[in-house]
């Protein structure tokens, strides 16, 4: 069991470094409460999260991998989410000691990039790379969690909710 202390953040696009060497994650919820979370990563690596929120930042979570399911034991276990899965393509850029996770995302929710970082506790100092936009913090705005924007994806929002 590990606690995970994270904050997201979106990113100024003009700013962003080249991203290389991206997972492609299929992911998709089981279940809200408690939270079971479902990711194909790269078409090959199922990996299924339990969570459990303690605060916005803060969570407990449980993570179980397996690589050795066949296509149609993936594509079985990807029908049984709650909603349509979304798509993103995950890149991790290290930065003054902190790796950031910049994730880009498809399908219903292109046009979102958002960018987060694991810390060690809640106090943990950031240095922030210039492309992070510091102003536009959406750790605690609900519709940017994952399991959110399978419900209501990003290009279903109005332009003023952005």
């Amino acid at each position: 069991m590990g606690i995970e202390i994270e904050r997201k953040f979106l990113v100024h696009r003009d700013r962003l470094p080249a991203l290389r060497d991206g997972e492609r994650i299929v992911q998709g919820y089981l279940s809200r409460d408690p939270q079971v979370r479902l990711r194909v990563v790269d078409g090959r690596r199922v990996v299924i999260a339990v969570k459990n929120h303690l605060s916005p930042e803060e969570r407990v979570e449980f993570e179980f991998a397996r690589e050795d399911l066949s296509a149609d034991e993936i594509a079985s276990l990807t029908r049984l989410t709650r909603e349509p899965p979304l798509v993103k393509v995950r890149y991790r850029v290290p930065h003054a000691g902190l790796v950031w996770e910049i994730d880009v995302y498809e399908g219903e929710n292109a046009g979102l990039i958002v960018a987060d970082v694991e810390l060690a506790s809640l106090d943990h100092p950031i240095e922030f790379p210039d492309w992070i936009d510091r102003d536009r913090e959406v750790t605690r705005d609900p519709r940017y969690a994952n399991i959110n924007l399978t419900r209501e994806p990003y290009r279903s929002w109005e332009d003023s909710a952005r």
